[in-house]
């Protein structure tokens, strides 16, 4: 991955940071203080549910993010803006980019969802606003971007299109489970990659799954016009993560039966995080692989950019917190990561990039190898 997590790459990172800020102070300003200080009370326990969760953590969030940066006058139990924020909101793009800079197309997409915060607040999903606001056509595209081609987005990505790979090069016939396949980002990764096609042929079954049957009819014919000789070896199936013994009539989520599985950018989703790598350990060779990625969180001033998307769905909230193994809803730290993988039977594993680089490069993946 050294050629992934370069210069450039960190460059993206930092324009989506700096990006962020701007866009960060227009929807405090706008929803946060229009009339004023308001609360802060960053120990507060947050309510139960996924529905009553996602307007109180992400306000939580957004505040956390400010007051990170110093840019909140706390006193006891209220907030309210610095001078410096309260500036930078006022600014245009043009002005806070330079003359004649332009927002990456990162920053577009999110400028959509900004029109959205107020209804986010108000306890509404952001996907559903999004649809009501610019149209099912519209807000597949921008999910599309979001998830498969903003630069940032893509170091995952690679990740777990590489593992793909390196599994099929040692030319044994290779079982593939991928949950939460989505619309197919590490498959047309892969195919980016030079003699991967060919690399297929050791390929004998791919178990693409999703709980979305829109997403899975996109993959299909993804793969019908990119690579129609493996649509007799690819089972598209909606499966539910959280429920994988529910599933023992599917070839490839019985006992030991696949060699490499991958989560690309979906455990963050599940309910029972514990569960889900307990029965994904069940489903592997011994010797089989894990391969997932993720944002690693940190510190909510450097990495709440890369979390607000997500921060605006409601599934996002669904986790059943576990600590010391789950702490927070949504991303997990490395130290979250690490209790939840050895308690689950996953002692080996590496993390790439490595956890000392998680405040410059957020994300990442970990392969993991079952006894």
């Amino acid at each position: 991955m050294a050629d992934v997590y370069t210069p450039a790459y960190t460059e993206q990172i930092e324009r989506a940071r700096h990006e962020a800020s701007l866009l960060f102070a227009r929807v405090a300003m706008t929803h946060l203080f229009a009339d004023g200080p308001t609360a802060y009370r960053p120990d507060a326990e947050p309510p139960r549910g996924a529905l009553a969760r996602q307007p109180v953590l992400f306000r939580q969030k957004l505040l956390d993010y400010l007051a990170d940066r110093g840019e909140l006058i706390i006193e006891g139990d209220t907030c309210r803006p610095t001078p410096a924020l309260a500036a930078r909101a006022r600014l245009t793009e043009e002005e806070f980019l330079g003359p004649g800079a332009t927002g990456s197309p990162t920053m577009e997409v999110i400028k959509h969802f900004e029109t959205v915060v107020g209804g986010v607040l108000a306890g509404r999903d952001g996907l559903v606003l999004l649809e009501e606001t610019y149209g099912a056509e519209t807000t597949a595209r921008l999910w599309h971007h979001l998830m498969v081609e903003a630069g940032p987005k893509r170091a995952p990505s690679k990740l777990a299109a590489r593992a793909l790979d390196l599994r099929l090069r040692s030319g044994a016939p290779t079982v593939v489970f991928e949950g939460g396949a989505g619309i197919g980002a590490t498959l047309r990764e892969a195919l980016t990659i030079d003699g991967f096609r060919a690399r297929t042929a050791h390929l004998a079954s791919y178990g693409f799954t999703d709980v979305s049957r829109s997403l899975m009819q996109q993959a299909r014919r993804m793969v019908a016009d990119e690579v129609p000789e493996l649509l007799d070896r690819i089972s598209f199936d909606r499966v539910d993560l959280d429920d994988l013994d529910a599933y023992d009539d599917v070839p490839y989520l019985r006992d030991g039966a696949a060699d490499l599985v991958i989560y690309e950018s979906v455990l963050y989703d599940v309910a029972d995080l514990h569960r889900v790598l307990t029965r994904t350990r069940r489903i592997l060779k011994p010797g089989g692989w894990l391969v997932f990625t993720f944002g690693s969180r940190g510190r909510p001033g450097r990495f709440f950019p890369f979390e607000f998307f997500q921060s605006t769905l409601h599934s996002f909230y669904r986790a059943e917190l576990d600590p010391p193994r789950r702490v927070n809803c949504g991303y997990l730290t490395m130290a979250e990561w690490t209790a939840s993988l050895r308690d689950a039977g996953f002692g080996r594993f590496r993390v790439l990039p490595d956890a000392a680089d998680h405040d410059r490069w957020p994300y990442g993946g970990i392969v993991a190898e079952r006894p």
